[in-house]
């Protein structure tokens, strides 16, 4: 019986592995890529046409969902209110499904805001079933533009956005387009530095993405649809609780081509607690691992070159890569204590891991600090120590896609959960998903300072680095943990 679990053990993790490998070496050739196209700076995906013609002037319907948005709806309103647009083209819906003040204060805005002469109305349903796939499935029932403008309740796009990015869409066959984000708040700690880079580095990546003409998995805020698109595609799908993903996979699959201007750039909010950016992951993880199985089978049929289809395989299953490194750290204690790694196979499939594991903190270190916009220039240490944090963050985060795995396996697509922000963050009360992902750390945090204990005694060291930097990882979240409970008891 050891003998099989043993086996089992070493295949599982050699086929994680092996995963890994072909991973790294599709995101380091989309990098190269990336990193041509910013040299360029002439390519139509990141420099969109300077001018506006007034002769394309299509009707624009900006949509704002809200939900429970106290802290950033007036500023969200002010922001679209500010875009510069044809007057007679441009219409904005803020749709709120709030049961809190907000819809007063939403209410007040409005009618401050129409008072002034801009084409803008409150959109409230009578129930909120749904989520926000389902309150933007009714607003556009309810909007008269050809193009939808979206922006979540936390982001403030420049003036300028409509002027720089309409043009493309003299392409009849561009479905949708989404442009850069950034984060205003992304200083405030380690925490909001991790999430800048790491949504910097899925940016920047997707720069080379759109280039090769690859599949990518965007955003549902900063971004303009088509109307026909939407339509075609039979709009916000609510049974999965990242619809924005959802969307994007089906126009792709179906033959619609879509641009991505990173240097419009709008300015977003980060989750500042450690609570809310667990919920919020645990909630992507779900969704993207729910939304890549939904629609594998309907990208095999299509036809593609075979570079583009591992392209499409690795960028959607990213997210179940993500949750098998929760596997591997799961596999690290039965791994010390059945095999002994002096002339073992899984000693070198352990090399390959830890080789392959620098050569993408490279990469994906780098492709963060050019995504989230980090111009200062440590010294070679702190570089190094940052990159070595950065990469232990992604195992808590392992942890929160693999629960999201599980949860999707077992029929949880709808349990959707708000990412409150701004000053909403620190007075929202958690789901109870928060309580059992933080017991989920406690449990990891000790079962890898078991499997570094058993590694010492026993001589095997190879999978020690993985332990010891998911100590690192977890000790990190839970220290923030407590600091954020004595915060909430002390309020």
């Amino acid at each position: 019986m050891l003998v099989f679990l043993s086996y089992f053990a070493q295949a599982v993790f050699a086929v994680v592995v092996a995963y890994f490998a072909l991973y790294v070496f599709l995101e380091l050739r989309v990098l190269l890529i990336s990193r041509k196209v910013e040299r360029r700076k002439l390519s139509e995906v990141t420099q969109p046409s300077a001018g506006f013609e007034d002769s394309f002037s299509p009707p624009v319907s900006v949509l704002l969902p809200i939900c429970n948005e106290s802290a950033m709806v007036e500023r969200l309103v002010d922001a679209a209110c500010q875009l510069r647009y044809p007057a007679k083209a441009l219409e904005i819906l803020l749709l709120d499904d709030s049961s809190d003040d907000t819809s007063e204060l939403a209410q007040a805005k409005v009618d401050q805001s129409a008072a002034q002469g801009t084409n803008i109305r409150l959109v409230q349903r009578q129930n909120c079933q749904g989520y926000k796939a389902g309150n933007l499935v009714n607003g556009i029932q309810l909007a008269s533009g050809e193009f939808f403008a979206v922006f979540d309740a936390d982001f403030v796009p420049p003036n300028d956005f409509l002027m720089k990015a309409m043009p493309c869409f003299k392409d009849p066959r561009l479905g949708f387009l989404q442009t850069g984000i950034g984060y205003e708040n992304r200083d405030v700690s380690f925490l909001t530095r991790f999430q800048a880079m790491e949504m910097g580095h899925q940016q920047f990546i997707t720069v080379g993405l759109s280039e090769d003409g690859d599949m990518a998995s965007l955003s549902g805020s900063s971004c303009i649809w088509r109307r026909a698109c939407v339509e075609a595609l039979g709009g916000w799908n609510s049974t999965t609780v990242t619809e924005d993903v959802d969307l994007g996979y089906r126009a792709q699959i179906g033959d619609w081509k879509y641009a991505y201007l990173r240097d419009v750039v709008s300015m977003s909010v980060l989750p500042e607690t450690v609570s809310a950016f667990r919920v919020q992951r645990e909630r992507w993880g779900r969704g993207l691992i729910h939304s890549a199985f939904k629609h594998v089978r309907e990208m095999l049929r299509q036809p593609m070159p075979l570079v583009k289809r591992l392209h499409a395989i690795s960028m959607m299953f990213s997210s179940v890569l993500l949750a098998s490194i929760y596997v591997l750290v799961l596999l690290s204690l039965p791994l010390n204590y059945l095999i002994d790694f002096d002339g073992s196979t899984v000693r070198w499939v352990a090399v390959g891991f830890f080789v392959l594991v620098a050569i993408w903190t490279l990469d994906n270190a780098f492709g963060a600090r050019k995504g989230a916009r980090f111009d200062q220039r440590p010294g070679v240490v702190r570089t190094l120590w940052d990159a070595y944090l950065y990469v232990a963050m992604f195992l808590p985060m392992s942890w929160y896609y693999f629960a999201g795995g599980i949860r999707a396996l077992f029929g949880v697509y709808g349990d959707f959960h708000r990412t409150p922000k701004g000053e909403d963050e620190h007075r929202t009360i958690m789901p109870r998903i928060n309580s059992m992902l933080l017991a989920g750390e406690l449990f990891t945090f000790s079962y890898s300072l078991l499997a570094v204990l058993l590694a010492l005694q026993k001589g095997n060291g190879f999978l020690m680095p993985l332990n010891v930097t998911v100590c690192v990882g977890f000790g990190m979240i839970l220290y923030w943990s407590w600091q954020e409970g004595r915060a909430r008891a002390r309020g």
